[in-house]
């Protein structure tokens, strides 16, 4: 086998003109789908991660059929202790219970419908860094009687730290909720549709403004990898039975999965154009290679060179050309994805503002995985096995009388 081997590689470099360019073709087509699928799946973690973790967690424990009528009066009674055998879960790296509602808020001449979100302040801080994220003033402590509220809704509404915010909603059963509330502090999320619209408030106060003591609309988990999902989630129905309601991401954010399918479908599209291009690159090297190279299987055959031998050194020289081109397109490219990971593109600018209007924060990371370099490699051999369909099929038809005369 080895013979065959040293005879394939030293073809190769019989005409290293036709081999570089192809392998150059191979090269080039392997690093532009390493770094778009890394950037699509790059954005896709993104997108995923910073909403789960300021939003809605990787599973959310509710009232019933709280997801279908956010009304408050499909809220839960929820104590400390089924929040402590949740934290004792493997997997479960943090729990906080929530109020979600909306409210209209105002401040002097200027009003807007917000968002409002009553969280546990330590526990949210813990869950996903919460704090870190105030831009000015300070964060909620457990029981303030203030609000957090976002950068651009602090600019859309004039307001500063310390300014008053009137909040007007409907509590639980009807009620008229009312408030004025001193902003201790705003936020600024990368999320931009968050933060033009979010009010943070604690957990005691929203009960207080809601008039829902003891009740909650939720409970937000993280776990600390989404591949446990499923087990984690099997976990906590055991802990919640009767009227609550548990569901993953994926069921409290069916657009966010549409979209991320919708692009991923049209990647596969662009990646299939690339494919194509490699396919015909390494066959048109193939073909050349039979034709140029006829007499030389007619002589090779006529010396008493079995086809079957003849037609695995070609088969090696195909898989040499795809090889050579996407370990070194795997070998350049796995520097620079590094390098793009730890400092992502941030767009600025137009290109910001369009990113912007689709609710997601102006900038492009992206993902190393091992899986990603294995699969491109998988594909272009799989792809250098059909074009060595060709020359084998050629061998095969050779008359070497004819061939030797030509």
């Amino acid at each position: 086998m080895s013979m065959y081997l040293i005879m394939a590689f030293r073809n190769l470099w019989r005409n290293p003109h036709r081999t570089l360019i192809t392998t150059a073709s191979v090269f080039f087509a392997v690093l532009l789908v390493l770094f778009t699928r890394s950037m699509q799946y790059g954005t896709y973690e993104h997108m995923i991660r910073t909403t789960l973790k300021l939003h809605t967690g990787f599973i959310q424990v509710q009232g019933p059929e709280f997801q279908e009528k956010r009304s408050l009066e499909n809220s839960m009674e929820l104590d400390s202790f089924q929040i402590s055998k949740t934290l004792t879960i493997k997997h479960v790296t943090g729990a906080v219970p929530r109020i979600e509602s909306f409210a209209l808020a105002s401040s002097g001449q200027n009003s807007r419908g917000v968002a409002v979100t009553a969280i546990d302040p330590a526990g949210e801080d813990r869950m996903n860094g919460l704090s870190s994220r105030v831009k000015s003033g300070k964060y909620l402590s457990g029981k303030s009687p203030g609000v957090l509220i976002g950068a651009k809704l602090a600019e859309y509404l004039s307001v500063k730290v310390n300014d008053s915010l009137v909040l007007l909603s409907q509590g639980y059963h009807g009620v008229s909720a009312a408030g004025i509330f001193p902003v201790t502090g705003i936020v600024e999320l990368p999320i931009p549709e968050l933060n033009a619209n979010i009010v943070y408030m604690s957990l005691d106060v929203a009960q207080w403004f809601f008039a829902m003591p003891g009740m909650v609309t939720s409970l937000a988990l993280m776990i600390d990898d989404p591949d446990n999902l499923g087990t984690v989630e099997a976990s906590i129905r055991e802990i919640f039975k009767g009227p609550y309601v548990v569901l993953n991401w994926r069921e409290i954010l069916p657009e966010l999965v549409q979209s991320i399918e919708i692009d991923n479908a049209g990647g596969i599209i662009m990646l299939g154009i690339l494919y194509l291009v490699i396919g015909f690159g390494i066959f048109g090297t193939v073909m050349m290679m039979s034709a140029e190279r006829r007499r030389e299987f007619g002589v090779l055959i006529s010396i008493g060179m079995k086809r079957w031998r003849l037609n695995l050194m070609i088969f090696i020289e195909t898989l040499f050309i795809g090889l050579m081109g996407s370990v070194a397109g795997m070998l350049v490219s796995i520097p620079i994805l590094l390098y793009m990971r730890g400092h992502p593109v941030k767009l600025t600018g137009d290109a910001a503002e369009a990113i912007m209007r689709y609710g997601w924060e102006p900038v492009i990371p992206f993902l190393v995985e091992p899986s990603l370099f294995i699969n491109q490699t998988i594909i272009v051999l799989v792809i250098s096995l059909i074009a060595a369909i060709y020359p084998l099929w050629s061998i095969s038809r050779i008359k070497v009388s004819d061939v030797l005369r030509a």
